[in-house]
């Protein structure tokens, strides 16, 4: 998934579905899932277009858009364990008394972070970093970050 208009019809085209009670292709059924656990966002995806840019939400400014595809690529790479190690990160923050969500925004952050940083600097984006990153997570971390 990626950061496109192609994209972005898609998460739109599926918030449409999901609120319609239409049946969602099973290609599409992991982005309804991330918008299940946000139901914050739904009033959001009502405006259509505009649910692409920044939104006060719950008193904190944020991309809808932005957030579930970050969602939707963390999420696939753990279900495909690709790379390896962020399935195993996921699987220890869990085991360590994060939920769920917890645990795959924590991933998530680190993602974006190394993702914003290389992309400024014109680099690529190196999987030996993100596994640093990872490695240095920890429960008590991101329970203070709540």
């Amino acid at each position: 998934m990626q950061f496109d208009k192609e994209t972005q019809t898609r998460i739109l085209r599926v918030a449409g579905e999901r609120v319609g009670g239409d049946d969602i292709a099973e290609v599409d059924k992991r982005i309804a899932q991330i918008m299940d656990m946000h139901p914050e966002f739904d009033a959001t995806w009502e405006m259509g277009d505009m649910a692409l840019y920044p939104q006060e939400i719950e008193g904190k400014v944020m991309n809808p858009f932005v957030h579930t595809v970050w969602h939707v690529m963390v999420d696939k790479q753990i279900q495909d364990e690709a790379p390896e190690f962020v399935a195993q990160t996921y699987n220890r923050l869990i085991d360590g008394g994060l939920d769920k969500h917890e645990a795959l925004h924590a991933i998530m952050g680190v993602y974006a972070d190394l993702y914003y940083g290389n992309f400024r600097k014109g680099d690529s984006f190196s999987n030996l970093d993100y596994e640093s990153k990872l490695e240095q997570l920890s429960v008590s971390q991101e329970s203070a970050s709540e």
